[in-house]
């Protein structure tokens, strides 16, 4: 495992911060269950890390490495099921949120997908669950690439169980004691290393100086007040909203603003909590949010950090509110630098015992009123199994936040997953139609 991914593992010791991601996506049929599976299939005998499992490590300052699990079976992770209640969405989502839930069995791959029928309409779903261990949500992505079709009839070709049962070559396999001395020593000789390049060449010394000062810039920010004075609760009770709009009637507001989706994605969800307070009379100045910078390492699956920042949200004009958030989160991707502060907090972490490890992190999420993250996906149509893609909800972990909010476009449209804790916010349904009412808000102004 890499650090980031032994830091996302150890903290799931508590299960607030649990960092698993998962995705809803609705078609415009049932989908052919066979087919998906043979989809599927062939998925994970491209992905090797689809077959493999955690194994944990027999000293402490070891990293978790994967091997592949002798007793993998495609069954336990891909299972069909029927929508409870009457199908509607809320039904849909209130299954999902305790789907998500569940934690993980350790012992396998960390992966599900549940094909769903009964929704309303005779249209049908796919709930996919992925640890954040084995992809975030880019690479959860690029993995339903491998069963998505551009056409409606596509036959995916058979795979024999047996295939995925195939052992790793020898030269990828985790060799034992030798691995676990090295990896003992990886850490600690890697520090020194860093140090002794840093000291004989001064500009690594620049640029590690500059990761220095974002850690602890990064760590101070998130011990700062959070700024709603009603998402103050935290629990791990868990619920979920969802809504859709059209990308098309939505990008000439920060095309002609000089900004980007991700501007527009937080203006709108700052300006709904800002009017959820205001529906329940409570002052709101600020808000303290986070945001998802890549740091641009295309070989590292998890080359993102989140970013944290005081944005507005006192009463403001639409136009004022947009500007503002558009240029601090301008000024602070800008002061990102390497790999970010998530990849040198996640070296720190390893050398500590995980139950510090958890305080510290829930400590510093309690403090975060919104998690923001923005997916950028493909606009024209897909399908999967013979079924057309509909829209596709998000819900990125909240992991001791107040509420995580993910958007995501797909299918000419942008739909935004929020998960949330509700001892924070006790009225979702109200923020979400506050959200809404916010969005249509600025599509108006784009129109006009």
């Amino acid at each position: 495992m890499t650090d980031a991914e032994a830091l996302m593992w150890a903290v799931e010791a508590d299960p607030w911060l649990a960092p698993s991601g998962a995705t809803i996506t609705i078609f415009d049929q049932h989908l052919d269950f066979e087919e998906f599976r043979r989809g599927v299939a062939a998925t994970v005998l491209a992905e090797p890390r689809l077959r493999q499992h955690v194994v944990a490590p027999l000293a402490p300052v070891v990293v978790p490495h994967w091997e592949v699990d002798e007793e993998f079976d495609l069954d336990w992770h891909v299972r069909r099921l029927t929508v409870p209640g009457d199908g509607t969405l809320k039904d849909l989502l209130d299954w999902f949120v305790l789907f998500l839930q569940d934690p993980f069995d350790r012992t396998r791959p960390l992966w599900q997908f549940i094909v769903l029928d009964g929704l309303e309409g005779g249209r049908g779903a796919v709930a996919m669950k992925i640890h954040h261990v084995v992809a975030d949500g880019q690479g959860s992505l690029r993995l339903v690439a491998g069963f998505t079709d551009l056409v409606r009839d596509v036959s995916h070709p058979d795979v024999d169980d047996a295939e995925l049962h195939q052992p790793e070559p020898e030269s990828e396999q985790h060799s034992g004691v030798g691995d676990l001395v090295s990896g003992a020593l990886r850490r600690p000789v890697n520090v020194g290393k860093t140090l002794l390049d840093a000291i004989t060449h001064p500009p690594k010394m620049l640029e590690l100086r500059r990761e220095v000062e974002s850690v602890f810039r990064s760590a101070n920010d998130q011990r700062h007040p959070a700024g709603s004075p009603l998402w103050v609760g935290r629990s791990r009770r868990r619920c979920a909203e969802a809504f859709t709009m059209s990308f098309e009637e939505a990008r000439p507001y920060w095309k002609a603003r000089g900004g980007k989706l991700n501007d527009f994605f937080v203006t709108g969800m700052v300006e709904g909590a800002a009017r959820y307070h205001q529906e329940l009379d409570s002052d709101l100045e600020r808000l303290h949010i986070t945001f998802v910078v890549s740091t641009g390492n295309p070989d590292d699956p998890h080359a993102f950090t989140p970013v944290p920042l005081y944005v507005p949200a006192g009463p403001m004009p639409l136009e004022e509110r947009f500007v503002a958030i558009r240029d601090l989160l301008q000024e602070k991707r800008g002061e990102v630098h390497g790999a970010g502060p998530m990849a040198a907090l996640a070296a720190v972490a390893g050398l500590l015992p995980t139950p510090v490890v958890t305080e510290v992190t829930r400590a510093q999420a309690a403090h975060i009123d919104m998690a923001t993250s923005n997916l950028p996906g493909y606009l024209g149509e897909t399908y999967v199994a013979g079924a057309k893609t509909v829209c596709s909800y998000p819900l990125g972990p909240v992991a001791g936040t107040a509420c995580n909010v993910t958007l995501y476009t797909i299918a000419g449209s942008i739909n935004i997953g929020m998960h949330i804790d509700p001892a924070a916010i006790d009225d979702p349904g109200l923020f979400r139609r506050c959200a809404e009412d916010a969005f249509g808000d600025l599509m108006a102004v784009s129109l006009d």
